[in-house]
């Protein structure tokens, strides 16, 4: 069988033992590298004739024979069923980075959005994946999956102390940069923007963070918390919030690029300028957030090396390297044009 006879059937080991004059188990092993008791001549022949023959192996026969599905599945904690958490910029870029190098690897992606962990573990079992990366798990998750799932796991922007590989940025160590350039700036009425959250997690490590640089003045941190949840819309709710406080705002660090470009436009329908009026640091440093009028004041995440870190330490335990890893990167703040000196807000007449 030839390709150059313009056959569209897919060539089989069979094909190639027929043309080697050799058994198909003789083709197997040299095909998968077990190819010891075979002579050179034999492992010479056979290989040329799969490349003439433009042999392509089957997925499903090299997972059986390797004992491998050849998948990853990447577990997002989604808010509600169903929800891929796509309309997260962050999210959605950090899924395609883990794409690219999951396939550069020769794996496949699995990406499933889960609200339950001992749910997720049991549907990683029936799919035999050969590894996942999880994206959004609180600290009582991790050990839930532990306890259910003895695949090479690698979880990324996890704060827990149990002794698992993890990839994640210094989240508090950037929104203190973000605090503190506002501060510098001549703010003091300061607000946190972003959303709730009871654990330790990356929001609760941002929140230290800011904390932390309001307490270097002698400020005190949790009346400033505005809560919001990071989406475009939910900015509109978050600028009344922040224009209605007692504490009279003239600066926010948003957790998010999305939530603080949100209420640029929200503030701008509000007659409020940005710097003139209101000044904003946001987080993630999006493509878009330098595209906006202002240019937005940002902490910069590397959020293609943390997908690359990922998956590098996912196929080093693949590898057989099994032993925790804990990989900080360091954010950067990045300065734009949407932070300026305060001017002095007036207080609505009683």
């Amino acid at each position: 069988m030839s390709q150059d006879e313009g056959t569209t059937d897919m060539v089989t080991i069979a094909d190639i033992a027929r043309v080697c004059g050799v058994s198909k188990m003789t083709v197997s092993n040299v095909l998968n590298g077990r190819d010891g008791r075979v002579s050179a001549a034999t492992r010479k022949r056979v290989l040329e004739a799969a490349a003439e023959l433009n042999y392509q192996p089957s997925a499903a026969a090299r997972s059986l024979s390797a004992s491998r599905s050849e998948i990853i599945s990447l577990v997002y904690y989604a808010a509600a069923e169903g929800d891929l958490g796509l309309s997260n910029p962050h999210d959605a870029m950090l899924l395609g980075e883990i794409e690219r190098h999951v396939s550069a690897a020769g794996k496949h992606l699995m990406i499933h959005a889960a609200t339950d962990a001992a749910d997720t573990a049991r549907r990683l079992r029936s799919w035999n994946v050969d590894g996942a990366v999880f994206l959004g798990v609180l600290a009582d998750e991790v050990e839930q999956l532990r306890r259910h799932q003895d695949v090479p796991m690698v979880f990324i922007d996890a704060y827990t102390d149990a002794e698992i590989s993890t990839i994640g940025i210094d989240d508090a160590a950037g929104s203190y940069a973000a605090t503190r350039h506002l501060l510098d700036a001549g703010h003091r009425e300061i607000a946190f923007v972003g959303p709730g959250a009871s654990s330790a997690g990356v929001i609760n490590a941002r929140f230290t963070g800011f904390s932390r640089a309001l307490a270097e003045e002698g400020m005190a941190a949790e009346p400033q918390r505005v809560i919001a949840n990071l989406t475009f819309a939910d900015a509109d709710a978050a600028a009344d919030d922040l224009l209605s406080h007692p504490q009279r705002f003239t600066g926010a660090v948003v957790t998010a690029d999305i939530l603080a470009i949100g209420l640029i436009k929200a503030f701008a329908r509000r007659g409020i300028r940005v710097p003139e009026d209101f000044s904003l640091v946001g987080f993630d440093d999006l493509p878009i957030a330098d595209m906006v009028t202002p240019s937005l004041t940002t902490v910069r995440q590397d959020i293609a090396e943390k997908a690359r870190a990922a998956v590098e330490l996912l196929m080093d335990q693949l590898d057989g390297r099994r032993e925790p890893r804990r990989i900080t990167l360091d954010p950067a703040l990045v300065a734009r044009e949407s932070v300026a000196p305060p001017r002095k807000r007036q207080r609505p007449t009683p």
